[in-house]
């Protein structure tokens, strides 16, 4: 389509172009007059087809971590969070490894700095935490866990709680096992990884990555709080909904899901993204 038919939304140095055929174009050419950039996945989001180059994307999985999930914690075996994990492990991660979309791990990973000077109300958040079979409960940040019994018989130390380097703070085991070497993990303090105490913002810039995907848990606290401090400064966020949960109930994800598809950027699910990968362009179309 002509750049004379797209509309230009967003300043100089950040816009997207769109028009009614073709939506939104996310791939960020230096000028709204510059030939279009390929290769380029489209995506069909909830309310719009979005093109993204993957060069300039990142998969970024919040807090998919052993302590929120592990059955060996006395976590639910059923937990809505496990069927996340299903869908990145079955969709969204093959297909950005397929395409060289950046993955990152951004989880919760503290020093006794980050336990010194933590806000009280995180504190507070942290020891309402019932989400365990039984009786079994977790004292709050820094404290020991205690021994853990795995599958096997073993028994591991689990660490102190969501300090890094433990066992606990790892990426649930069966995501661990996909991790590579190229994946970025960038450890947070707060429940958003975009408040501005972690390394997140330089890495991605300096990678010239414009467009993220965020995956992860709980939806409507360290996912949604993420993506709305990156989409606040600038990144353009889409929400894999079937890739994210929450042990909150259905209308707080509810709420994340629509503000993300009005204001906040897009909606879609590990399955589109797939098939937007699969039907990636490398070159216009032939008419």
């Amino acid at each position: 389509m002509p750049a004379e038919q797209q509309e230009v939304i967003g300043g100089k140095k950040n816009f997207w172009l769109h028009s009614e055929a073709d939506g939104f174009d996310l791939t960020h050419p230096a000028t709204p007059t510059c030939p279009p950039l390929y290769p380029r996945v489209l995506l069909e989001t909830s309310k719009a087809r979005v093109a993204i180059d993957p060069a300039k994307s990142a998969l970024v999985i919040v807090d998919l971590q052993n302590y929120f999930l592990s059955p060996f914690l006395g976590r639910p075996v059923d937990a809505v969070g496990l069927k996340a994990v299903d869908k990145l492990l079955q969709y969204a991660i093959p297909a950005c490894r397929k395409v060289g979309i950046q993955i990152v791990w951004l989880n919760w990973g503290l020093t006794e700095q980050d336990i010194d000077e933590m806000p009280p109300t995180i504190v507070k958040g942290f020891a309402a935490d019932n989400n365990f079979n039984g009786d079994r409960r977790i004292k709050g940040l820094g404290s020991d866990i205690g021994a853990v019994e795995l599958e096997d018989g073993s028994v591991i130390k689990g660490g102190l709680v969501l300090m890094r380097d433990q066992w606990n703070t790892a990426s649930y085991t069966p995501l661990e096992e996909k991790h590579q070497p190229q994946d970025i993990w960038i450890h947070k303090n707060r429940l958003s990884g975009f408040w501005g105490g972690t390394a997140i913002q330089d890495v991605l810039t300096s990678r010239g990555i414009r467009t993220l995907i965020f995956a992860g848990a709980n939806t409507d606290q360290c996912v949604g709080s993420s993506l709305l401090d990156a989409c606040m400064k600038g990144w353009d966020c889409l929400l894999l909904s079937d890739g994210c949960a929450t042990t909150s109930p259905n209308f707080a994800k509810q709420c994340i899901e629509f503000n993300s598809e009005q204001g906040w950027g897009f909606v879609l699910s590990c399955e589109d993204l797939a098939k937007g990968v699969d039907g990636m362009q490398t070159a216009p179309s032939i008419t």
